[in-house]
This record gives C-alpha cells, structure tokens and sequence, in this order.
C-alpha cells in the first residue's frame, strides 16, 4: 500500500463519490447505499496515507516564497473534510485557481494542488472568463 502515490488514492476517491452521487442524482439509492462503505474506506485511506516529498523543487513563479506560502495554505484547507455548506471555501478555492492561472501557471499544476483533474481546472477558469464577459453579473 506504501506504494501507492497519495494523489492516486485521492482520485480513487473521487471517482467513487463521483459514482455514488450520480447513483444518489439518478435515485438509485441501493447502489448509493453499496458505494457508501467503498467511499469512506477510500477516505480514511486518503486521510492516513503518509505524505510523499517527490514533487521536484520549483521555479519560476511556484518557486516564488510569497506563491509558497499561499500554496500552503491552500492545501492545508483541500486536505480538511469537505462539508455540503462550503460554498465560500470553494469560491475562494475557484478564486485562488484564477490567480494562479493569471500568474501563468499550467492547469496541470494548478490540478495537481487541488488535486483536482485538468478539466476541472479549465471548468472553473471557463465559468470565471464567461462571469468577466457577463460584466460579472453572474454570481
């Protein structure tokens, strides 16, 4: 198990609430019922996988320390539990993804601190160039 890289595990894990959610969307409930356990034996895989320093050093602006510190905090926030409420933690996560993209950092990278898939990231950044087309209306 040591050998599975923890951004693995995460994207398991995501893929299975993905899976039960859609279950849960398409009133399936007993198949919801049966990820459940599947879904929180991932999580507290995810939560007690130890944390691997292989990411290589930075440069450029991810090398930057002030750009450090606000990774930091950005990540020290993704690895709390998530509750349904937390609309204003993912508007600040969708406002730190704008920022790190208007400071030309790739979506890959952008995905792989939020550990969130590249299309994630293109998603939000698409929806914030459409609400800054809209006059930022759309709120």
């Amino acid at each position: 198990m040591s050998n599975i890289p923890r951004v693995s595990l995460e994207d398991s894990l995501y893929v299975i609430q993905l899976a039960r959610e859609t279950a849960l969307a398409q009133n399936r409930q007993a198949q919801a019922k049966r990820l459940m356990p599947v879904v929180e034996e991932m999580r507290s895989l995810v939560t007690n996988a130890p944390q691997s320093s292989t990411i290589p050093p930075s440069t450029g602006v991810m090398g930057q320390s002030d750009f450090k510190a606000l990774l930091n905090v950005t990540q020290s926030r993704v690895n709390q539990p998530q509750t349904v409420d937390s609309t204003a933690s993912v508007m600040d996560r969708n406002r730190l993804i704008g920022a790190m993209a208007e400071a030309k950092m790739s979506d890959v990278d952008i995905a792989r601190q939020f550990s969130m898939t590249r299309e994630e990231v293109q998603l939000v950044l698409n929806v914030q160039q459409n609400n800054k087309s809209f006059g930022g209306k759309l709120r």
